[in-house]
């Protein structure tokens, strides 16, 4: 049972589960009337899923406007998402500013995603010696994967690799793929998984499908995937569905994961339908 103070945001969360996703906006937006603490910001994320994402932007723009300087990170996020790369650009440097070093690594992850490569380097290198658990893997993924610089990509990885940070083994673990050692990026990712990375089924399922074409194995964690809950996870097997002319399985997984607010996965969807 939730508390009380946070009864109906906890049972908005419940109903999305659901598949309820127009009831869960409506309990929440009765939470954040009632100044539920995480109301506004399980609210956002309901409806970046709902027909109208931007309107996520517009609640948590009014939000920061009236002093939640703490949503900062959330509207630079929401933000990137949805392609509104100047707002996340300021959001995520105001964050910042503001003392939110967490925001460090999600800068770095939105610079990768602008092709500001060398500055994201930088940011992750700040965010690294910050402590950050999640910045060494994507500094590596940034050599790896954005500057084709292997040897960099495997220093960084083998100087980070650590079960304090999972997230280094699989990004370490496709530098060595790239390299052609694909036996040792096979026991790192596997030691990924077992040291629970964040999206490590999804990272070994892509390396089991491009690398090693096993699709039997790699449709099997992507399932994994969905079981784990990870970001991210409908896209990678509604792909693979849909190359195995599977199309009515993926469109159901896409949904899904539309409905959780993927808007890649939206997109592909939509693709489908067209």
């Amino acid at each position: 049972m939730g508390s009380q103070q946070n009864s109906l945001t906890e049972r908005a969360i419940d109903l999305r589960y659901e598949g309820r996703s127009d009831e869960a906006i409506a309990l929440l937006k009765q939470a954040v009337e009632l100044g539920e603490p995480e109301a506004l910001r399980e609210l956002a994320y309901a409806l970046l899923g709902s027909p109208d994402p931007a309107a996520a932007v517009r609640l948590v723009k009014k939000a920061v406007k009236r002093g939640r300087t703490d949503l900062w990170s959330l509207l630079a996020s929401l933000a990137a998402d949805l392609g509104q790369a100047r707002t996340a650009d300021r959001a995520y440097r105001a964050a910042i500013e503001a003392g939110d070093l967490s925001a460090l690594n999600d800068y770095g992850v939105f610079l990768r995603d602008q092709e500001r490569y060398r500055e994201a380097v930088e940011v992750l290198r700040r965010a690294c010696d910050h402590g950050d658990v999640l910045a060494p893997g994507n500094l590596v993924a940034t050599y790896a994967d954005d500057l084709s610089d292997l040897p960099a990509a495997i220093e960084t990885g083998e100087r980070y690799a650590d079960p304090e940070r999972p997230s280094v083994y699989p990004a370490l673990a496709v530098a060595y793929a790239r390299a052609g050692q694909l036996g040792k990026a096979d026991d790192l990712f596997r030691q990924g998984i077992a040291a629970g990375a964040r999206k490590a089924h999804q990272a070994y399922a892509w390396f089991l499908w491009d690398d090693k074409k096993d699709v039997v194995a790699a449709e099997r964690q992507f399932w994994l995937a969905f079981e784990a809950d990870e970001p991210g996870w409908s896209l990678g097997l509604g792909e693979l569905l849909t190359e195995l002319g599977r199309v009515a399985e993926a469109r159901a997984v896409l949904e899904r994961g539309a409905e959780w607010g993927d808007l890649d996965a939206r997109a592909l969807l939509e693709e489908l339908d067209r």
